[in-house]
């Protein structure tokens, strides 16, 4: 393969003559090279680091240096890492203090901790995301004077990685019911994985969150269950 300078986008399109494609960034098997001669160079450790240090500084202080050891969660975070793309939606469950806000920052700081190679091989590309929990998504997408609520919406349909806390929590209402559905909805038919916890049991899911939302969650989602004591209430007595 013909040397090329690995920050010049131009030197992306040469033709590869090693394997007869009709331009480099074209073959797969060229890229697989360019792969693993940038991660040697750095640059994708690079690029995960500044991500890691942005999620420092964006997560409720509790959380900042939460980790994961659910071996369920796991397992999760190293499929989304080698193929974000056909990773599932995971969705965590149990009762109230077991550790699962904990355990869902955990994995989020996880998966975005990565950085892999931009589909045309001229930048690096670090995971986009958002964690919020129930409660606080939907007063941030109450109508008022000053706020595009579809923007806000957008944001948490688009992003790579969403986690959503507390799912199931909010009083039911017609309004908390269209939000919830078009938020799963949007990036169910996007494929983008989501992170949810919730305290809902999960053969009631259908019953609090509605058949349409049971049904996306059931589909894409790999559910882990937690057990234990609410931790909160052990740390007082």
């Amino acid at each position: 393969m013909d040397t090329v300078d690995l920050l010049d986008p131009v030197g992306y399109m040469m033709p590869c003559t090693e394997h007869h494609t009709d331009r480099f960034a074209g073959c797969e098997r060229c890229r697989d090279d360019l792969f693993e001669t940038r991660d040697s160079a750095g640059l994708i450790k690079w690029g995960a680091l500044r991500n890691a240090a942005d999620a420092y500084e964006r997560m409720p202080r509790r959380f900042r240096d939460a980790t994961a050891d659910h071996p369920g969660l796991l397992a999760w975070a190293d499929v989304w890492k080698r193929n974000a793309e056909a990773a599932p939606s995971l969705l965590i469950t149990g009762t109230i203090g077991v550790g699962k806000t904990h355990q869902s920052y955990g994995v989020l700081r996880s998966v975005i901790a990565t950085a892999r190679i931009g589909k045309y091989l001229t930048r690096i590309h670090t995971p986009t995301w958002e964690a919020i929990g129930a409660a606080d998504m939907y007063a941030s997408m109450r109508p008022r004077p000053g706020v595009d609520t579809e923007a806000v919406m957008d944001r948490y349909r688009n992003v790579d990685v969403l986690m959503l806390d507390d799912l199931g929590a909010a009083k039911a209402s017609e309004w908390v019911e269209e939000v919830t559905y078009r938020i799963i909805s949007g990036r169910y038919d996007d494929m983008r994985s989501s992170i949810y916890t919730s305290n809902v049991p999960k053969d009631q899911i259908k019953h609090v969150l509605g058949d349409r939302i049971a049904s996306r969650l059931a589909e894409t989602c790999q559910i882990v269950s937690m057990t234990g004591p609410d931790r909160r209430r052990l740390a007082m007595s």
